[in-house]
């Protein structure tokens, strides 16, 4: 299972986002994107996720569920 975000729940915002702050391995970044609702947006390195889902667990908007 692997994390996947969905993008109407999500805030993003780097100060605001739990779940970068959760993920042990550094598989969770925040990208200023100018052209994305809120001026960013939250990206997940597939290849470092250890597949825990501890960022969805500290998500505080819901906006990360796990699936296969």
């Amino acid at each position: 299972m692997r994390p996947q975000l969905i993008e109407k729940r999500c805030p993003a915002q780097r100060q605001m986002c739990l779940a970068i702050q959760a993920c042990t391995t550094g598989a969770i970044s925040y990208v200023e994107d100018a052209s994305a609702p809120l001026g960013g947006q939250i990206l997940f390195d597939y290849a470092r996720c250890d597949q825990c889902g501890h960022c969805a667990t500290a998500c505080c908007g819901h906006a990360i569920e796990m699936v296969e």
